[in-house]
């Protein structure tokens, strides 16, 4: 069979990106046996995106013994890119992502299916996933009594994983699939599809998300960044609309954990920026109590370093990718 047969016409396919390398060999067999497992009788295909150079061709040979898989290959080392041209290969009536140490529940498809054919309308359909934190397992969306009845609102507060999502993809104009994104572009693709096609949601685990440390990327310079940026254009997208005020609290609370981080990293200057600008977004006062802590970490780097140690952005003018413009 070859890889263009497999996917041309498929009812439903899966877009996996990885690095295929030997270290995630037995991760990513997990979940391409979880799509087929997924999928139960019904018709399936695998796109397996395999980039970067750590690519192991003992992983492409295993690959190529499954005749449910296609492999591109991607010599660019970028998760975002990979599932965006994986998507854009595709040739399918559902589309959906799995992350390679991610995996799908057995014969779910078939519920997903069925939602989207009751519901015609329906453009991108959400489910929820269980979260797995070490031996702990919860569900990613809130209970019904605690999530809001809008599902938009509750998309903006709720965890995004590459499996949440199943497009009808002849639909979705998949521009919404930023390249660029390394962080929070799973966030970023779906409140930007949420601002333009109908949603539906599904209120039943669908998948296996294994998470690693409690909110370590919130730990990550990079991931703050990027959540100024993303929350930033999503207030522009939003802007006179009636989650505008939810869009620019997301983006205040973003303000306010980067500049934390930026303290960290010696750049008071930026930190008061940012705290100016959580504290005027809506509820953004109840940060206030932080300037005191602020106001501490300046003095301090004011007098156990002087200039330089307080800030040195005069002198590298250059900030985070993502980072709020002056």
């Amino acid at each position: 069979m070859t890889s263009q047969s497999i996917t041309v016409g498929r009812l439903f396919t899966v877009v996996v990106a990885s690095r295929c390398d030997d270290a995630r060999s037995e991760l990513l067999k997990r979940a391409c046996d979880s799509v087929r497992a997924m999928a139960a009788d019904l018709d399936y295909s695998i796109i397996v995106v395999a980039n970067g150079p750590r690519v192991s061709q003992t992983v492409l040979d295993s690959l190529a013994t499954r005749p449910d898989v296609r492999v591109i290959r991607l010599r660019t080392g970028s998760y975002p890119l990979a599932r965006r041209i994986g998507a854009e290969m595709a040739d399918c009536e559902f589309l959906a992502f799995l992350d390679d140490d991610d995996e799908l529940f057995p014969n779910t498809l078939e519920r997903k299916v069925a939602f989207f054919r009751e519901h015609p309308d329906i453009d991108v359909l959400v489910t929820d996933g269980v979260r797995v934190s070490g031996t702990t397992e919860s569900r990613i969306f809130p209970p019904s009594e605690l999530r809001n009845a809008d599902l938009v609102k509750t998309m903006m507060h709720a965890g995004w994983s590459a499996c949440s999502m199943t497009l009808r993809a002849r639909n979705i104009d998949l521009s919404a699939f930023d390249a660029e994104f390394r962080h929070l572009e799973w966030t970023y693709a779906a409140l930007q599809l949420a601002r333009r096609y109908q949603f539906g949601y599904l209120d039943e685990p669908t998948y296996r998300y294994y998470e690693g440390t409690l909110n370590s990327l919130w730990k990550d310079a990079d991931h703050c960044s990027a959540a100024l940026d993303v929350w930033r254009r999503l207030s522009k997208t939003y802007a006179g609309t009636a989650y505008e005020s939810t869009v620019r609290r997301r983006f205040g609370h973003a303000c306010h954990i980067a500049s934390w981080e930026f303290v960290g990293r010696g750049r008071v200057r930026d930190a008061w920026r940012l705290h100016i600008k959580s504290l005027g977004a809506p509820g953004g006062l109840a940060a206030l109590p932080y300037s005191a802590k602020l106001l501490f970490a300046s003095a301090r780097g004011w007098f156990g370093a002087g200039m330089n140690g307080l800030d040195n952005s005069h002198v590298n003018p250059k900030r985070p990718n993502g980072g709020p413009a002056n």
